[in-house]
C-alpha cells in the first residue's frame, strides 16, 4: 500500500509543472515505439525453513526427513517423556536402538542476469513545456519479461543430526505417528551433533512477468531530430512464475542420502513505482529509432513446498531497451 501511495504522490508531482496546454502541439502528437528489453538485478532466495528446534524434551522438532513433535497427552506417558507424534522416511536413518534425524541448513539466493523480454509505449502529447523547448504528454507502457533464476546445488552444507532412543523395534520407513496415538512411542530428547552434507541438484523460480504502467512525461528537444524525454509513474505486473527443486543430499560418515523434489505454480499482482529515460531520433516526421533505460521497484513474492520457500525480489531492476518509433 506504501508503494501505491508513493507511486501515485511522484506521478502527481511530476505532471504538475506542466498542467497547462500548449497552444501549438506537434503536427505528430502520438507516438508509438517497441523494442526488446534487457533486465537487470532480479533476485531469487531459496530457503529451508525446517526448525530442528532446541537440544530438549517437550519441544517441536521438524527436519527433512521426519519430525518429532509433542503429542496429545503433552508427552506423558507413566511418568516417561516419550511421544507418538512422530515420523521418518529412510531406513537409513535406524541406528541400533536409535533412530537419527536430519536438518540441512542450505538457504541461500542467487541474481539471474540478463532476463529478456519486450515492450510496447504509447506516448500521447499533450502540451508544449513552460520553459524549454519540447513537449510533454501522458506515456503508457505493457511489456513482459521472462524470467529464468537457477541455482545449481552443489558443495557441502552444515547439518544438525538429532538421534533419539526408539522403545523396541523401529515401524517401517515411510512411518507417520498422529497427534492423538496410539502408536510407537519415541523418548522425545534428542542428543544433537554437527555434522555435514554434500548437495547436488538445482532450484529455480521461471515464468512470466507482465507489466502495465502510466505516468507523465516530459521530452526536450535538443534539435528536430534528436530529443531526450523522462518519464515517472506506477507499474502494475502481473507474475505468473513456477518454483521447482530437486536436490540430494548425501550425509558425511556414510550416514545415508536424503533426496527430495517438488513444484508448485503461483499467480500474484506486484506493483512499485518506476523512473525512466528515452532518447530517440526522428529520421522524418513518422519513423525514428531509440534507445531507452529504465529503473523500477516492485513488491516481491513468496511461494512454498512444504518446509521450502522460494522469493522472487524484483526491488531494484534496471531495464534497457532499443528499438523502433512511429508518430502520427
Amino acid at each position: 500500500m506504501n508503494r501505491i501511495i508513493i507511486s501515485t504522490t511522484l506521478t502527481i508531482a511530476a505532471f504538475s509543472p506542466f498542467a497547462v496546454r500548449g497552444q501549438d502541439l506537434p503536427e505528430s502528437p502520438n507516438r508509438f515505439s517497441f523494442g526488446p528489453t534487457i533486465g537487470i538485478n532480479f533476485k531469487a532466495g531459496f530457503y529451508n525453513n525446517v526448525n530442528p528446534g532446541p537440544n530438549n524434551g517437550l519441544a517441536n522438532h521438524t527436519y527433512n526427513d521426519g519430525y518429532v513433535l509433542v503429542d496429545g497427552t503433552g508427552d506423558n506417558h507413566a511418568g516417561l517423556e516419550d511421544t507418538y507424534f512422530w515420523g521418518y522416511r529412510n531406513a537409513s536413518q535406524v541406528a541400533g536402538g536409535n533412530i537419527n534425524f536430519h536438518a540441512i541448513q542450505d538457504s541461500s539466493s542467487v541474481t539471474g542476469n540478463p532476463q529478456y523480454g519486450g515492450e510496447f509505449i504509447y506516448q500521447r502529447v499533450i502540451g508544449n513545456l513552460p520553459f524549454l523547448t519540447g513537449d510533454w504528454g501522458l506515456e503508457a507502457g505493457f511489456g513482459f519479461t521472462e524470467l529464468d533464476l537457477r541455482e545449481n546445488l552443489g558443495g557441502t552444507v552444515p547439518v544438525i543430526m538429532d538421534s533419539y532412543q526408539l522403545n523396541g523395534p523401529a515401524p517401517g520407513p515411510g512411518y507417520n505417528g498422529t497427534f492423538q496415538g496410539p502408536g510407537s512411542l519415541l523418548n522425545d530428547t534428542p542428543t544433537r551433533t554437527a555434522t555435514t552434507a554434500t548437495l547436488t541438484g538445482y532450484q529455480k523460480l521461471s515464468g512470466q512477468l507482465f507489466s502495465l504502467r502510466l505516468g507523465p512525461f516530459a521530452e526536450w528537444k535538443f534539435t528536430d531530430k534528436l530529443s531526450l524525454a523522462g518519464s515517472v509513474g506506477l507499474t502494475l505486473a502481473p507474475a505468473m512464475v513456477d518454483y521447482d527443486f530437486s536436490e540430494i543430499a548425501t550425509l558425511a560418515g556414510g550416514g545415508g542420502m536424503i533426496a527430495a523434489s517438488g513444484h508448485s505454480s503461483e499467480t500474484k499482482l506486484l506493483y512499485g513505482p518506476y523512473v525512466g529515460a528515452m532518447l530517440r531520433y526522428d529520421f522524418d516526421k513518422h519513423w525514428g529509432v531509440f534507445v531507452g533505460a529504465r529503473f523500477q521497484n516492485l513488491t516481491d513474492m513468496n511461494q512454498s513446498i512444504g518446509s521450502r520457500t522460494a522469493k522472487l525480489d524484483p526491488s531494484a531492476t534496471l531495464y534497457a531497451t532499443a528499438g523502433v518509433s512511429w508518430k502520427f
